[in-house]
């Protein structure tokens, strides 16, 4: 069931990388993944 779970979780974050160009993100610093595969965003807020 787990390797089935990691698995997904991989698919998915294929896709994600295809369609949100991820890559790029992670190279400009705004998201981050650990190594478990989970994903930290920099979140910007904006004054006004």
């Amino acid at each position: 069931m787990q390797k089935k779970e990691q698995s997904a979780r991989q698919m998915v974050m294929c896709h994600l990388v295809a369609i949100l160009r991820v890559d790029e993100m992670e190279q400009l610093g705004l998201i981050r993944f650990d190594e478990f595969g989970n994903v930290g965003i920099l979140v910007l807020e904006g004054q006004s």
